[in-house]
């Protein structure tokens, strides 16, 4: 690479809930990962993390390399903004040309340790930042940007876990992702942890978190669903779409675990949801949610 290369910065504000859609979406077309910073974070002026809102937009932001492949890159990441668009309103990026010696620095400023509740401490792994007493430190690279730790059902589900988890549990990931919950359920005391995905990209990125802060005797990753799982669970972690959760629901999910943390749920699925809940014999106990978003929390009967 040479040192006057140009990049072409896009930066895209939109919401948490959208941010990590986003990033999952132009990823493939972009150089180096994507980023996305909370510009402001939950509001703390309440008692309970159930009851936290979030108080600023989030800056997406990607480099394409302004040679022979940048109008390709380009119509790609703006062809599938257009199709997220069918489902949710999405911006179109704004752009801006930096050169090579500013594009190091430019794309690492955007990824900033963000705060999970009280204790829970995401930061990026050439940041080093100053614990306070009790925090369970994440590093994570940027990558694959889903997983972060941004989204709201993300949050929900790592707090849940760090009430649920016990020193010694065993921990069922289900669409682990980067595998940042699977990485808290270890650092919260789980003696042993699989994360599965059905993306090999997932798996990769994941398999790398993992090393990166040194839990791979206690977790592991693999490629597939639930199925890769046998015995019992005493937690067990999905956080992916209410149909999936459904469908694996009544394909025998229940039968792997004591207690469940269900996300990636919002608030007009919780219904359907809870139906399926019911029918495959569990008991919902309950129920926490930021924004739109939804995390049931389960137990089996029995």
């Amino acid at each position: 690479m040479t040192t006057n290369q140009q990049w072409l910065e896009l930066s895209i504000e939109t919401s948490s809930e959208l941010a990590e859609a986003i990033s999952e979406a132009i990823f493939p077309y972009v150089e180096g990962g994507v980023a996305a910073e909370q510009l402001n974070s939950y509001d703390r002026a309440v008692d309970r993390w159930e009851e936290e809102t979030v108080t600023g937009p989030v800056i997406v932001r990607a480099y394409l390399p302004m040679d022979k492949t940048l109008e390709e890159r380009r119509q790609n990441v703006e062809y599938a903004l257009r199709c997220l668009n069918l489902v949710q309103p999405v911006p179109m990026p704004s752009y801006r040309s930096i050169a090579q010696a500013d594009w190091a620095e430019a794309w690492k400023v955007s990824f900033k340790p963000l705060r999970i509740g009280n204790h829970i401490l995401i930061r990026p792994s050439w940041i080093d930042v100053e614990p306070q007493p009790g925090d369970i430190v994440i590093a994570l690279d940027p990558g694959l940007a889903f997983g972060t730790g941004l989204h709201p059902t993300t949050q929900l589900c790592a707090l849940a876990i760090a009430e649920q988890v016990q020193p010694g549990a065993r921990l069922l990931d289900v669409g682990c992702g980067s595998a940042v919950l699977s990485i808290i359920g270890a650092k919260v005391g789980a003696n042993e942890v699989l994360g599965v995905d059905t993306d090999e990209e997932a798996v990769r990125a994941g398999r790398e978190n993992v090393a990166q802060n040194g839990v791979s005797n206690r977790v592991t990753i693999e490629h597939g669903s639930f199925d890769r799982a046998t015995g019992v669970y005493d937690v067990v972690v999905a956080n992916i779409l209410a149909g999936v959760i459904v469908r694996m629901l009544d394909s025998g999910l229940a039968r792997l675990g004591r207690q469940f943390i269900f996300s990636g749920i919002l608030d007009t699925q919780v219904h359907e949801v809870s139906a399926a809940i019911t029918r495959s014999g569990l008991t919902l106990i309950e129920r926490n949610q930021i924004t739109d978003w939804v995390c049931l929390i389960c137990r089996a009967n029995g």
